[in-house]
């Protein structure tokens, strides 16, 4: 089986991190023996490569014979749409569909206010997106109702490395990173630069309501993805507050690791934690994510979360297991109908 990955997300030398999940599911598939190819669309270093592209994507895809073309994010798959109908290709086009941004409320003004970039916050485009597609892969349920889309769907978050992020000893981390040994450490992952997005005002205000005595902020941004486990298990609490989001990797990631989490609702965060010990859900508000960050530091230990994340199959084997059976499916059926 031959695939064509079709995505703007994914690491550069610059942005390390940007997209590590579809590297990560790419290179996954490939240890299955599916034959992967990526063409990257990097609309982050200049918009007009979306445009420019079309001369690259269409060679790729004439001088090659791919049973499925998998896209990234809703831009591609416009894209992809102009060049299958200018060479003609009946190719069957999946989209994963991981727009947190769907889940924005209209109250909150993007973090960037240049007019292209609101586009991104458009449902109707997303819609128009994803009723071009053969199937939808959403990585979370709420994606697809929100936007009242009732053509194929499947929903299946992306993977964790489970190699990548598992326990380790925390004051060997904390070693490591030259960290405080004696302080209670908070570790907020997200990038500072996205505040509107991920809460950090909101977590700054509700840490005024604990005593800073004995506790070490840690902020993320720009962490290597390898080196985030470290991060990870030299902390006492991970922390999430996130106005919204789809199927966050860091939740995930947190849990394979067995680090306490302190997450508001957003996306599948709280169907992921389950019922695991030490991790929180709590409300959009400081005093409430103060409370909850005081129970956890009390809770002073590890969580069962990798168990939770086994039970779901969400490591990177499973996810990439399932997804073969998605593009297997779509394969039969797309030959059905050329025979029918």
């Amino acid at each position: 089986m031959k695939v064509l990955v079709v995505t703007n997300m994914y690491p550069t030398s610059e942005y390390s991190f940007y997209g590590i999940f579809v590297k990560e599911q790419v290179e996954s598939l490939r240890k299955e023996g599916i034959l992967v190819d990526v063409f990257f669309i990097n609309g982050k270093e200049n918009r007009l490569n979306y445009f420019t592209s079309i001369i690259g994507l269409s060679k790729k895809i004439k001088l090659n014979h791919y049973d499925i073309i998998h896209a990234h994010y809703t831009y591609c798959i416009f894209l992809v749409s102009i060049v299958k109908s200018i060479l003609g290709v009946k190719t069957p086009l999946i989209l994963t569909f991981h727009e947190a941004e769907v889940h924005k409320s209209k109250n909150l003004k993007p973090f960037d206010a240049d007019i292209i970039k609101r586009l991104v916050y458009s449902k109707k485009i997303k819609k128009i997106a994803l009723n071009s597609v053969d199937l939808v892969i959403s990585v979370e349920k709420g994606l697809t109702q929100i936007l009242n889309f009732e053509g194929r769907t499947v929903v299946l978050p992306c993977g964790v490395d489970l190699n990548l992020f598992q326990p380790m000893e925390k004051m060997w981390c904390r070693k490591k990173l030259c960290f405080p040994i004696d302080k209670k450490i908070i570790f907020f992952p997200a990038s500072l630069k996205r505040e509107t997005h991920k809460g950090f005002d909101i977590l700054e205000e509700a840490l005024k309501f604990i005593s800073r005595k004995n506790i070490r902020l840690i902020t993320g941004g720009n962490i290597s993805h390898k080196d985030m486990p470290y991060y990870m298990c030299a902390a006492d609490v991970v922390v999430q507050t996130s106005n919204f989001e789809a199927s966050p990797m860091i939740i995930k990631e947190a849990m394979a690791c067995n680090i306490p989490i302190v997450s508001t609702d957003v996306g599948d965060t709280k169907e992921t934690i389950g019922d695991t010990k030490g991790c929180y859900i709590c409300e959009r508000n400081p005093r409430d994510i103060a409370e909850k960050i005081k129970v956890t530091l009390e809770f002073n230990g590890r969580t069962k979360g990798r168990n939770r994340i086994l039970a779901l199959d969400l490591g990177l084997h499973q996810v990439s297991t399932r997804i073969i059976e998605i593009y297997e499916n779509m394969i039969k059926l797309h030959e059905g109908e050329k025979s029918g």
